[in-house]
């Protein structure tokens, strides 16, 4: 390899990890090639109640008759969807020009802004009512691991953007 490819690689490589580095905050969010803003969470209060729920199952399955191998079976497929909850199902917020996104229980809701009735956003909650039946989508600092303060700057800005009613409580 030249000399001067290997010094064109260093330069893109530098650039790269520059511009990774000032993107890189410790936040959550992840921006799209569409002007989106994801914000990803933790969900961990239902895996910690499925690993005490597989704990449980050890503990008082070990002894039973003609159980000899399915509590090791049942008490491990509780800790395994534990895991998968907890790393792969993450809750999220998706802010994008139009239309906020949220992974909920049974799949991926999107709301349009017109739909959206307020946003109030406190000290570690925000929280999204949407129209007609006034229904919310809560998201917490404490149980969902939410980054709020990114969360309240993009959202003032989208509901600047969309003349949607924007609380903040302090």
């Amino acid at each position: 390899m030249s000399s001067r490819k290997w010094e064109r690689m260093v330069r893109k490589n530098s650039k790269v990890a520059a511009r990774r580095n000032q993107s890189g905050s410790t936040s959550s969010a992840v921006k799209a090639t569409d002007g989106s803003v994801t914000f990803k969470g933790r969900s961990w209060l239902l895996p910690l109640l499925l690993i005490v729920i597989g704990i449980f199952c050890f503990v008082v399955f070990r002894r039973m008759p003609g159980q000899e191998s399915m509590y090791w079976v049942t008490g491990s497929s509780y800790i395994v969807l534990a895991l998968l909850m907890y790393w792969a199902r993450r809750p999220l917020l998706k802010v994008g020009k139009t239309s906020l996104t949220s992974r909920r229980f049974g799949g991926d809701r999107v709301v349009e802004a017109s739909k959206i009735q307020d946003i109030t956003i406190t000290k570690d909650t925000v929280i999204v009512t949407i129209r007609p039946k006034g229904n919310r989508w809560g998201f917490s600092k404490t149980f969902h691991r939410m980054p709020i303060e990114a969360m309240t700057e993009k959202l003032a800005e989208f509901a600047s953007k969309n003349n949607v009613e924007f609380k903040q409580t302090v």
